[in-house]
């Protein structure tokens, strides 16, 4: 009687999960829908945030008495690149052609040098608060 229940037991799961593998295909539907949802309203409001944040740090009387404000019209352009190539790629659904690949290329650059911008203008604020003096000295040379 107990190896019959068990048995039992194993079919009873092992249609329970041949359920749950039927459902996933709706469940993965609803989920990519949402991804799909949150990427475009990212994109739709950081390709205009960006293009205005470059535009005001780009400034020339903002850039001449602000060095921060070239490490942040560089990320402001970095994120830039990397909305509009990670926006052709999932428009495209992109497969192994050469522009999807250059966009590719692009997009993983931006998000790799992103950081790398971060660090930079954590080190030069850092530098502004431990040694202010010294970097009046360098600015007036």
């Amino acid at each position: 009687m107990a190896v019959n229940s068990s048995i039992d037991d194993v079919l009873e799961l092992r249609t329970d999960v041949n359920r749950s593998r039927q459902q996933l295909p709706e469940e993965f539907t609803i989920i990519r829908s949402l991804y799909d949802v949150i990427c475009y309203v990212a994109v739709a409001l950081g390709i205009p945030g960006n293009v205005l944040s470059s535009i005001v740090w780009l400034r020339r009387h903002i850039v001449s008495k602000n060095s921060s404000a070239v490490y942040l019209a560089a990320l402001a352009v970095d994120d830039l690149i990397f909305l509009l190539n990670d926006l052709y790629i999932q428009v495209n659904h992109c497969q192994n052609s050469w522009p999807c690949l250059v966009a590719w290329y692009l997009s993983r650059s931006a998000a790799t040098l992103e950081p790398l911008l971060v660090l930079g203008f954590s080190v030069e604020r850092l530098i502004y608060i431990l040694r202010p003096l010294q970097v009046r000295m360098m600015m007036l040379i």
